[in-house]
């Protein structure tokens, strides 16, 4: 079965946080002026949701982020959905912080999330 493109976008991405190569998985996979919304409580002072804004917020975030979660393990990824300017899908995963139903909802532009909104919701 050949992997859809917006397949291969998220196993990309996946591919890229694992390795650690956070710089260029954000340089390569956003836009300059991308936009994301996260309800990840991992910024020291400031309760989420947090709204950042362009790769250099986004690379501090993700790296809070990953130091946190350590390595992610994906149990199962289910209702993913791609159209043509939008990706969208939700997963149980498992990190050091615990196991987690999150979500994401990915808008595209020129073949970048422009738009980032992630939803997470910790289990037991």
């Amino acid at each position: 079965m050949a992997t859809t493109p917006g397949m291969k976008f998220f196993e990309d991405h996946m591919a890229l946080i694992g390795a650690g190569k956070l710089d260029e998985m954000i340089d390569t996979q956003y836009t300059a002026d991308c936009l994301h919304i996260s309800p990840w409580d991992i910024i020291p002072g400031k309760p989420p949701t947090h709204i950042l804004r362009g790769r250099e917020e986004l690379k501090k975030f993700f790296h809070l982020y990953i130091a946190a979660q350590g390595s992610i393990k994906i149990e199962s990824l289910y209702d993913f959905t791609e159209v043509d300017n939008s990706i969208s899908f939700q997963a149980i995963f498992t990190s050091n912080t615990g196991r987690w139903v999150v979500g994401d909802a990915w808008t595209m532009r020129d073949g970048m999330i422009a738009t980032h909104y992630g939803f997470c919701h910790k289990l037991g």
